[in-house]
């Protein structure tokens, strides 16, 4: 006899685990927060053990990224470095060169991509192992991974193209002398161009990165692949009303806690920076601009593998669990449905 046969009552169902639509005594279904809680209290060991062993293999291609990347900058860091001796040598006050700075920038521009695709890497992991926790897993890590990339890939491309537009038509970035659009023949014309296209292209990459929100716990739960897992979070996420509300409301308490969490870890991080100088000028090249720069990325980089090791898996159990609740009721995912009376 079934659930919701024994005693005569409404037909309910029930999870191997209690992970999925999970009820309390009373046969009401839990909040998503008590939800995440109860999942948090029987494998937040599990997911906290992954989440530390993801953050470490992150932190480990992370290190190797950050020194190639000062590989490729050191001659601008050398001549930063002989500049400033010069100028000490002639009783001169020293400014790198723009150029030089430049360089810097397009370097770490270089590096963006691979430093994103580590990060994508981690949360696809983090994401299989907080489903499998919540009774969902039959995605791939492939697939999940996918949807990060392509998500990630065009999310970001109508910011881009915004400041492309706005760079080629305001800007001698494209060209030798002048704008194709001077702010002082046509300023209206240039306000429109200047702030226009960014914002536009902002605006939609927030519409789509809200409607591909639930996309990496529809590839995890439904075992979809990275396009259709974003067509069906689109379709749960924009198929009614409260729906979309309520992955806002998620997703903006969840990036408060993050961004919170962050802030507080980089201020208890932040000796790492005067301590990575010294440890780089004591047994490293004697360059103080390198050391600078790597003083800076030092806090900032174990703010945000704590942050991941700690946020990822109870924020991917809640994207998760949000997912279980926005989708139609299935029959045929293993669950015990109980046959009405009679």
């Amino acid at each position: 006899m079934t659930n919701g046969q024994a005693g005569g009552g409404t037909p309910h169902r029930t999870a191997p685990g209690g992970g999925r639509q999970a009820e309390d005594a009373t046969g009401a279904r839990r909040g998503i927060a008590r939800t995440v809680l109860a999942v948090m209290r029987r494998d937040g060991g599990r997911l906290y053990g992954r989440a530390a062993r993801v953050a470490g293999l992150v932190s480990l291609g992370g290190l190797l990224l950050t020194v190639v990347g000062f590989l490729a900058a050191w001659p601008e860091f050398t001549e930063m470095r002989l500049g400033a001796e010069r100028a000490r040598i002639d009783e001169d006050s020293y400014a790198p060169d723009g150029s030089r700075v430049t360089t810097l920038w397009l370097i770490l521009l270089a590096c963006l991509p691979f430093l994103i695709l580590l990060l994508h890497l981690g949360c696809a992991a983090i994401q299989t192992a907080s489903a499998r926790a919540t009774g969902e897993g039959r995605g791939r890590f492939r697939a999940v991974l996918g949807v990060y990339v392509l998500r990630g890939v065009c999310v970001w491309a109508p910011v881009v193209l915004g400041i492309l537009v706005e760079e080629y038509f305001t800007t001698t970035t494209f060209r030798e002398y002048t704008a194709i659009v001077p702010k002082w023949e046509y300023p209206h014309l240039f306000e429109v161009l200047r702030y226009g296209p960014p914002l536009l292209g902002t605006a939609s990459a927030l519409v789509l990165r809200l409607g591909w929100t639930l996309a990496p716990a529809v590839a995890t739960a439904e075992g979809l692949g990275p396009r259709a897992a974003m067509r069906r979070s689109w379709s749960l996420v924009w198929g009614r009303p409260s729906a979309w509300f309520r992955t806002v409301a998620l997703a903006l308490a969840l990036g408060g806690l993050t961004v919170g969490l962050y802030v507080l870890l980089h201020l208890a991080v932040r000796p790492l920076r005067s301590g990575t100088v010294h440890v780089i000028l004591e047994w490293g090249p004697d360059n103080t601009y390198a050391a600078y720069v790597a003083g800076l990325l030092a806090p900032i980089a174990v703010a945000l593998l704590l942050t991941g090791a700690l946020a990822l898996p109870p924020a991917h159990a809640a994207l998760a669990i949000l997912r279980q609740r926005l989708a139609p009721p299935r029959h045929d995912d293993g669950l015990t449905a109980a046959a009405p009376p009679g």
